[in-house]
């Protein structure tokens, strides 16, 4: 299967099933990046207008997710779950540590899926791999989609909070920053951007190994 077909299922699934309990252990992925982008732009932008470290922030995730597309391009790309799963996880226990509450269920389903992918590993299933991968890396642009246009919407309309559920474990704010910016809604900012930063994702998405 070419890389952009593999691409599109993984993209369609994912924003089936994003605010389900199935898609936990990415959502847990892409808020770990979240929070290391915020830290860094805390420290470095911290005087500047909040409209403009938040589009930083959403450029800086865009480009963690195309350098991740560019690894899957070589041999390395099967080791793109593995690494996330690693980095999550230390960054859960770092957190149980701060806070000193240790979230079981929390740590049971990274430990069920770094498991599954250790064994993914030993049978040298290259192609469940790059599908796993591309579950990880795309799952960056649909955390983007829930923070800047779903998040949003199911907060302004109690319609939309029932139907978005992509939005279900959500808890950072994306698009407060742009909340009445230049008398627009905040749900019209976020769909702009993704829009936007969506086209160099789906260009880097073709021609990558296929599975």
């Amino acid at each position: 299967m070419r890389s952009e077909e593999r691409a599109g299922i993984v993209a369609a699934v994912l924003l089936l099933l994003w605010g389900t309990v199935l898609t936990f252990p990415l959502h847990l992925f892409t808020v770990f990046l979240e929070r290391v982008v915020n830290n860094a732009c805390g420290v470095v932008l911290e005087s500047a207008p909040a409209v403009l470290v938040q589009i930083i922030k959403i450029v800086i995730l865009t480009a963690v997710e195309i350098l991740l597309l560019l690894v899957s391009k070589t041999r390395f790309a099967c080791y793109i779950p593995v690494s996330a799963l690693l980095l999550t996880s230390v960054s859960f226990v770092l957190r149980c540590i701060q806070i000193r509450y240790f979230d079981t269920k929390t740590g049971i389903a990274l430990a069920i899926v770094l498991i599954l992918t250790a064994l993914i590993h030993l049978f040298r299933a290259e192609k469940i791999l790059l599908w796993e991968g591309d579950l990880f890396i795309f799952s960056i642009s649909v955390h983007l989609i829930a923070g800047l246009v779903a998040a949003p919407l199911a907060a302004s309309y109690v319609v939309m909070d029932k139907l978005l559920y992509i939005d279900h474990y959500h808890d950072t704010d994306m698009s407060g920053a742009f909340a009445q910016f230049m008398t627009l809604p905040a749900f019209v900012w976020g769909l702009f951007f993704v829009i936007i930063l969506s086209l160099p994702v789906i260009y880097y998405s073709f021609s990558r190994k296929k599975a």
